[in-house]
């Protein structure tokens, strides 16, 4: 067997374990979603009591209003996918061997959401409505080469109309995003063929919340219009799964915070990137507030497998591990 051949043998196994790790998670959550009664909690009743009456109501809109709230402080209506590589917040972390940036990288990003405006009790379902604003920045540094120079920075900005009602979420949105190589990069790499990616899309997404700790979703996005020098694939679709371990976590009520161990899994197929499905893992522990708009702190490992999604780069095959936090909802 000659080495490409051993190679090629060694990146199908470990692309199929991580693949099996993800139906073997699948097929868990969903027995548990229907065999909870089952399920040996070591949490107490008291706890548990709390967690189906506090924790589930982050997930749920207000319902004291009669037309709508400028400005709502309250948690948001359709929470961010937490094993999305471009899940809006703010973040920092080291990767280890990015086949397509290098063997040490370190990733950040700053984003936010603005909820501008809220309606209730809209439509047959009774549900909240809410038009927001969002603006987002993820950059990669090369760290062990002198002055860390930036290798690419991706620029967000978005227009989310998301609507809840019960147990169910739903998400339209509209939004740009634009690709930019660091200067450094250019000079260390005067060869590099650098293009414009910039592109305008839409999607739809739609997610349903099984218990208070399991959630699915899926959706699919059409890109409106791209640049000439960069074109990709006009069309995608993606899904995952969220699982949050309340029984293995804890609820401190007179300081209004909660925490508790929780996994995900993230898929995302573009067309004109047929050889890989991006497949993004992550398995850590969150710590939330029960008041106020929510927001979640959390410390995580992640695995990508797949595409990189770092702008120009997102043609090139990658894997990578990381060590991550991050702060948002």
């Amino acid at each position: 067997m000659t080495i490409g051949e051993a190679t090629g043998t060694i990146m199908n196994r470990q692309h199929n374990f991580f693949f099996n790790i993800g139906l073997a998670t699948c097929a868990l959550i969903t027995a548990n979603a229907f065999c909870w009664d089952e399920f040996d909690c070591s949490i107490s009743e008291e706890r548990e009591q709390h967690y189906e009456t506090t924790i589930a109501k982050q997930d749920q809109p207000i319902e004291d209003c009669d037309t709508g709230v400028w400005l709502p402080e309250d948690p948001v209506l359709f929470r961010p996918f937490v094993a999305d590589p471009r899940e809006i917040d703010y973040s920092i972390g080291w990767r280890f061997n990015d086949h397509a940036i290098g063997k040490n990288v370190i990733d950040v990003s700053f984003g936010d959401t603005v909820a501008f405006y809220r309606w209730c009790n809209v439509g047959p379902w009774k549900g909240q409505l809410q038009i927001e604003l969002e603006g987002g920045l993820w950059a990669v540094f090369d760290p062990l080469h002198e002055s860390s120079p930036l290798v690419n920075a991706d620029y967000y900005v978005g227009v989310p109309i998301t609507y809840a009602a019960g147990n169910w979420s739903f998400r339209l949105r509209g939004y740009h995003i634009s690709s930019h190589i660091g200067d450094e990069f250019l000079l260390c790499h005067p060869g590099f063929d650098r293009r414009n990616p910039s592109a305008e899309t839409i999607d739809f997404f739609a997610s349903w919340d099984i218990t208070s700790e399991i959630r699915f979703y899926s959706g699919f996005g059409i890109v409106v219009h791209q640049d000439e020098t960069f074109k990709d694939g006009r069309f995608y679709v993606a899904g995952g799964t969220e699982l949050h371990l309340s029984q293995l976590g804890f609820v401190n009520v007179a300081q209004q915070i909660y925490g508790r161990p929780y996994y995900g899994m993230h898929f995302h197929f573009q067309t004109k990137r047929e050889n890989h499905i991006n497949q993004t893992y992550v398995l850590g522990y969150e710590w939330g507030k029960l008041c106020g708009l929510q927001r979640i702190l959390r410390v995580f490992l992640e695995y990508h497998d797949g595409y990189s999604v770092e702008g120009q780069f997102c043609r090139f095959p990658t894997n990578y591990c990381a060590l991550r936090f991050s702060y948002g909802f």
